[in-house]
């Protein structure tokens, strides 16, 4: 019973890690404040950070049309004290959208929102890559179920999924739970880089290779690589525009995402140089194709025998030692169906 009970709430977790990772940030972004900050439990301990209060009296100096630097040791970006004005606007609310729009809970309420979907992003892409490596994690769990022991330790170790893994680095982690709900603004600044990083990753294009990869027929595998030869170039250029700005404002923000800078632009200058070897692959291999065709259909290639009916030596117009009918339109009918069976209807590599 125990143990059915423990599957549940592992499953649960796994399949939710979002509206649970919510719904945690939210509950301590209510309750604490409550209990520490009005003093029902452990008077003089306060939970809200600091930082949030000077947050909140610059946004309210940028309400009144006063600069945020007015308030001393305010040395954040001025976006995000415009920001937080919105409580300072539609204060008369009430219900609980007087709370969601109260000072003292907008802010964190907005930083719980940043959070998870930066833990949202960090979670699709450790899928997305460990989808493309799921080779390598079916050997893994081959290799664990020879060394499967009994006890709990290995039913615990067997419940934690791959994806309950991925949502335990951020969604889960307490940590920035703690930060978050405590009203830093560490989780908007994260989420900049985390964005860029998304456009760097390239998952469309990474998709399609694999794709390619698994393509059945050679057909097949050249109309992909054609696509996303076409879409490459172009899809490198808005992606890199995009990660240009969201990095550009992390950097105004914060200044340490600068450090990522040139590893942005080594992986674009690596993803430039693939899309032109892909094109190059591309081109000699529609120039042998066609120095190959040219070949097979030219006179001094074509040797038939006498018994061919589509390929009787002619006499009209190109002399005695011309072989290939061009002077009879059905014999080249005859000839070109049996090109197009050879090119749509035969299995076997040209």
């Amino acid at each position: 019973m125990n143990r059915s009970i423990t599957t549940t709430v592992f499953n649960i977790l796994k399949d939710y890690p979002v509206l649970i990772g919510l719904a945690i940030r939210l509950i301590l972004t209510f309750a604490l404040p409550i209990l520490l900050d009005d003093g029902l439990v452990l008077r003089g301990v306060r939970y809200t950070d600091i930082d949030y209060d000077v947050f909140t009296n610059a946004a309210e100096h940028v309400a009144n049309g006063r600069s945020p630097y007015d308030r001393h040791t305010y040395r954040y970006t001025p976006f995000l004290a415009r920001l937080l004005t919105l409580p300072y606007q539609y204060n008369g609310s009430n219900g609980i959208l007087g709370v969601i729009l109260s000072v003292r809970y907008f802010g964190k309420i907005l930083f719980c929102v940043a959070d998870v979907i930066c833990g949202y992003i960090i979670v699709l892409l450790r899928r997305r890559r460990r989808i493309s490596n799921s080779t390598d994690d079916t050997n893994k769990q081959c290799a664990n179920k020879e060394d499967k022991q009994n006890g709990w330790k290995q039913y615990i170790i067997n419940i934690l999924s791959p994806e309950l893994k991925d949502a335990l680095w951020w969604l889960y982690n307490p940590l920035p739970i703690n930060i978050c709900t405590r009203g830093s603004a560490e989780s908007l600044v994260v989420l900049l880089p985390v964005l860029a990083t998304v456009a760097i990753a390239d998952i469309y294009n990474n998709n399609q290779k694999q794709q390619v990869c698994k393509a059945a027929s050679l057909k097949e595998h050249m109309l992909m690589r054609d696509r996303i030869k076409r879409k490459g170039k172009l899809s490198i250029m808005i992606r890199a525009c995009f990660a240009g700005i969201v990095h550009g404002i992390g950097i105004h923000a914060k200044l340490y995402p600068v450090i990522y800078t040139i590893s942005f632009m080594a992986n674009f200058s690596r993803q430039q140089q693939q899309s032109e070897v892909l094109q190059t692959e591309k081109e000699e291999t529609e120039k042998q194709e066609y120095i190959g065709w040219k070949y097979l259909l030219s006179e001094q290639n074509m040797q038939f025998s006498d018994t061919c009916v589509c390929c009787i030596p002619s006499t009209i117009g190109r002399g005695a030692n011309s072989t290939f009918p061009w002077r009879h339109p059905k014999q080249i009918l005859v000839l070109a169906v049996f090109w197009i069976q050879r090119l749509f209807f035969t299995m076997s590599s040209m």
